[in-house]
């Protein structure tokens, strides 16, 4: 046989047949044993970054778990699998990996299937040893756990490191520990107590606060006839229980112990099918849970930490699991997930109680103690009076007691805290909105929105999987216009299932508008807004106002200041307004000082609908916090700029009157050029959004549209990077917007950003064609500084086609312009390029003389990179590429100290080339690849083609090398 088993409850070990694999690192064991566990044997990218590494992954996490997914192929893989039963053991799926061992036999039975792990076999023989046991078939029942407990072989995962593998050991120990006090019970019930005794002993002075064990014993020494010393274990353990616990022995003990009082002898009679391994206490055993989702899809790796809790709830003081996130996130799907799973670990029972917190009038504590006592059995009319006494009564009821509580959608602490049992062996789930922080728990988890395979996931589950698989582009489109939120998920997903006519595009286009998203997400009782509008309508106006301003921002998440700017408070005030926002889950805190909407609730504040204001207002109040957040950015990119660019004549032209609109703004001071640098990064993604905003409203937000191409202009220095497609966009939008509001001066400045960023792209035709446009409105409107920067754009793009004298005119037109504007900066700029331009028309040895001067009289940081990088494509031209490559690498250390990342990548990969042409490979190898990600993170799509180009031919140069 060529099968594939493997072995965790040890040292991780695998086979294929009688061979033994290596299996690899202590990390690559780790990824393999996260693939082996986890539901489905499925497991996404995140799922498994989090397995190995928990909250502190590498920054090469993803390219490292491809790494162990090569290796474990090699190794899992047969050497000779002519028959292709191998062919896709390990598959990659979309943002994951699936283990498949079944060998190509889809007709493998379960049983083989177990067979296969031996965590698997274990549980597989659990459960049909409980079969056997409500069969009436306790010697059976018994074998089956002994020898599910005989397949331990050493500490499961011993040297595995990882947090998964620590809670998959947590795990292992309780199983085993419960196997093996299954089988002790069989044993005692079967009349083998004595036997049992010494295990008993050791097991329960390994688990000194596990009461089954004190239970066991005594039933066994009973059995034995040494009644003695069973009352003394009695007497030990309630000691031990009073001193370290503060709480008495359970029913169970306290019943054997009166037992062996009496005379009894409580162990002596023989299983039966309701003999199980577990006892109810007296009372009514209630099972309140309502059915859980049957689609229920994702989130393994916190269903498994959750199961792991409620598992470990027998042992330690009450497990209290607290489960909060913005409305429609999933919350008390995933908590009646869990807690059916968890059922087993509570055989006395299951409440659960709607608290309706998030409507208009909580149920209050009292009420929900009085359903859950009836519940447990206590007459309506013998329920107490009072909260107090009910929950006294409540906690009196589940004493010796496993019972699980599930108590969904709380409002505060305050209502949640007299429903705790306060008893060992009883677990909560509570789910709620804001999160519970005055409660006590055992674990506070924060429920996220789905990842993209698991939102697709359940989008497949619940539509079908034939329809993300025939159109996947729409499908990501589809599950990402629903941010993602299971609910929106849910919700798409059921009206394609309702609808077989339509395509997953046409749905996706629906949700395109975000005006009418709301609308669309929406089929039967299912809708997101009203999920929404309940959260709102429990906000203070302050909360209220706050959180609907925050909706106009257009960004991935907004700073302090920026949102203090946004709301029109001062920065201590709009914190503290923020900060309440985020914990009841109306706003979203990335980092600290960070705030975000999701996108549906960005979309929810942003239609006013649901919100009590009119479309009027909604409108005004839009436009006044777009206008604050304007000049808040344009005086922080003004002062970024004056640092970055100094004296710079631009500088003065830009944003005439806007600075009204930021009213007292923050003051902005920067240090350093790398201070400015990381301050316009950081807001460039709400630069973006405002600037394509004000663009699409431009009817609305004509008297900002100026200051929003001044805002682009002003972050120009420092590169769009991630954000340059929707920057592109927005400068076209823009342009448009100038003409519409009639204003010349914008209009020519528009051009000459789309041109620019053009230019960046590589697109040079139509970075002319924009160039040439701006050229001529400028020179209408006297904006000579802009005419200065456009000549030296066109001279650029004349350069990069070859047209060598051309460029040259014009690089000599842009410094004598910078010459009567007095723009030093800006004339050596156009000096440099001028030379590069001779360079490229065969005057290498003029253009090296003249940069070497330059560096010798000095130059300004900027100025002098550029000119040893000049001077370094001129030591290129004249074939001396080794103190090229010096050159080159001076040049990028300088950029680099100046943050400056597309001219550091620039310099890097000319580098790259000399040190190519000069024979050492591998070191270009390293520089190109670190152009790349420069290019890369600054999105310079034609600059990363030109450095992959680079990248073959190193790869075809070793490849020729180790051919020979």
């Amino acid at each position: 046989m060529n099968t594939l088993r493997f072995q965790v409850l040890g040292p991780l070990r695998g086979h294929r047949g009688a061979r033994e694999l290596a299996t690899g690192s202590p990390q690559q064991q780790a990824m393999l044993a996260a693939l082996l566990l986890l539901p489905g044997r499925t497991a996404s990218s995140a799922e498994l970054i989090d397995a190995l590494w928990g909250d502190a992954p590498p920054s090469r996490a993803r390219s490292i778990l491809r790494t162990y997914a090569w290796r474990l192929r090699q190794v899992l893989e047969p050497e000779e699998d002519t028959a292709g039963a191998g062919a896709g053991t390990l598959v990659s799926l979309a943002g994951g990996y699936r283990l498949v061992m079944a060998g190509g036999d889809e007709t493998a039975t379960v049983a083989a299937e177990v067979a296969r792990v031996d965590a698997d076999q274990a549980e597989w023989w659990a459960s049909k040893a409980d079969l056997e046991q409500t069969a009436g078939r306790p010697e059976q029942a018994r074998e089956l756990l002994s020898r599910a407990v005989d397949l331990w072989y050493g500490v499961p995962l011993a040297g595995v490191p990882g947090p998964f593998a620590e809670r998959q050991r947590r795990r292992f120990a309780e199983l085993r520990l419960s196997l093996v006090e299954r089988r002790i019970a069989l044993d005692v019930a079967l009349g083998r107590g004595e036997s049992c005794v010494p295990e008993l002993r050791a097991l329960s002075d390994e688990h000194p606060l596990r009461e089954r064990l004190y239970a066991l014993l005594m039933k066994a020494l009973s059995q034995s006839g040494r009644q003695a010393e069973a009352l003394a274990t009695f007497g030990a353990a309630r000691r031990l229980l009073i001193g370290q616990l503060g709480v008495e022995p359970g029913a169970e003990l306290r019943s054997l112990h009166a037992e062996v009082l009496g005379g009894a002898h409580p162990a002596i009679r023989r299983a039966t099918p309701v003999d199980g391994v577990r006892e109810a206490a007296p009372g009514m055993k209630p099972m309140q849970l309502p059915p859980a989702e049957p689609d229920f899809v994702g989130r393994a790796a916190l269903v498994e930490r959750l199961g792991a809790e409620l598992a470990a709830a027998e042992r330690t003081p009450p497990t209290v699991l607290a489960l909060a996130g913005m409305g429609g996130v999933g919350k008390s799907t995933l908590a009646l997930h869990v807690a059916h799973r968890a059922r087993s670990d509570f055989p006395d029972g299951q409440l659960y109680a709607d608290l309706r917190g998030t409507g208009g009038a909580p149920v209050p504590p009292q009420a929900v103690l009085e359903d859950f006592l009836v519940a447990l059995g206590v007459p309506a009319e013998e329920v107490p009076e009072g909260t107090a006494a009910r929950a006294s009564s409540f906690r009196e009821r589940l004493e010796g007691r496993r019972v699980l509580v599930v108590l969904d959608d709380a409002a505060n602490a305050a209502q949640v805290r007299p429903l705790l049992p306060g008893v060992i062996g009883c677990a909560v789930v509570v789910t709620s909105r804001a999160r519970l922080v005055a409660l006590p728990k055992t674990a506070q988890v924060w429920v996220d929105v789905f990842d993209d395979a698991e939102a697709l996931g359940l989008l497949a589950r619940v539509a079908g999987p034939e329809r993300p698989q025939t159109e996947p582009d729409a499908a990501r489109a589809l599950v990402g216009a629903c941010g993602r939120l299971p609910l929106a998920v849910r919700i798409v997903a059921a009206r394609l299932a309702a609808r077989p006519a339509w395509t997953v595009a046409s749905l996706a286009g629906r949700l395109a508008d975000e005006r009418v998203r709301l609308r669309e997400l929406r089929i039967g009782e299912l809708a997101v807004a009203p999920a929404f509008e309940v959260g709102y309508q429990q906000l203070t106006e302050a909360q209220r106002t706050a959180f609907r301003r925050l909706g106009v921002v257009e960004a991935a998440e907004i700073g302090l200041a920026a949102a203090a700017a946004v709301v029109g408070l001062p920065s201590g005030e709009a914190e503290a307004v923020l900060e309440s926002l985020v914990d009841v889950a109306m706003v979203e805190s990335p980092g600290e000082g960070r705030y975000r909407h999701h996108s549906l609730l960005r979309d929810f504040a942003q239609t006013g609908v649901g919100t009590g204001i009119s479309a009027e207002e909604s409108a005004e109040e839009r436009v006044g916090a777009r206008q604050r957040l304007l000049g808040f950015l344009l005086e922080g990119a003004c002062a970024a700029f004056e640092v970055a660019v100094p004296g710079d004549p631009i500088r003065e032209s830009l944003g005439p009157g806007v600075g009204s609109a930021s009213g007292s703004g923050p003051g902005f001071v920067f240090g350093s050029s790398a201070d400015a640098r990381q301050w316009a990064r950081t807001e460039m993604g709400t630069v973006a959004g405002l600037a394509g905003r004000i663009a699409a409203e431009a009817e609305s937000h004509a008297a900002l549209v100026p200051g929003a191409i001044d805002l682009l202009i002003a972050m120009s220095p420092f590169g769009a990077g991630p954000w340059a497609p929707k920057t592109s966009v927005a400068v076209r939008d823009l342009g448009r917007a100038a003409e519409l509001v009639g204003d010349g001066r914008a209009r020519g400045r528009a051009w000459f950003l789309a041109g620019n960023v053009a230019l960046a792209a590589g697109r040079l035709d139509e970075a002319e064609r924009f160039g040439r446009r701006a050229l001529g409105v400028c020179r209408a409107e006297q904006d000579l500084v802009i005419v200065r920067q456009v000549l030296n754009d066109l001279g650029v793009i004349a350069h990069a086609r070859g047209a060598y004298e051309e460029a040259a005119e014009l690089f000599g037109e842009a410094v004598e312009l910078a010459r009567k504007l007095g723009h030093r900066t800006g004339e050596t700029a156009s000096l440099l390029n001028m030379a590069v331009s001779r360079l490229r028309a065969g005057r290498a040895a003029e253009v090296l003389a003249d940069c070497d001067a330059m560096l010798a009289e000095g130059a300004g940081a900027d100025a002098g990179a550029q000119t040893l990088y000049v001077s370094g494509l001129a030591l290129v031209a004249l074939d001396r590429p080794g103190p090229a490559a010096e050159r080159f690498e001076a040049a990028a250390a300088d950029w680099s100290a100046q943050g400056v990342v597309d001219r550091a990548a620039r310099a890097r990969f000319q580098q790259a080339k000399a040190l190519h042409t000069a024979g050492a490979h591998d070191q270009a190898r390293e520089h190109a690849h670190a152009a790349l990600a420069g290019f890369e993170a600054e999105g310079r799509t034609a600059d990363q083609r030109a450095v992959r180009l680079l990248l073959e031919e190193l790869d075809e140069v070793r490849a020729t090398v180790q051919d020979r």
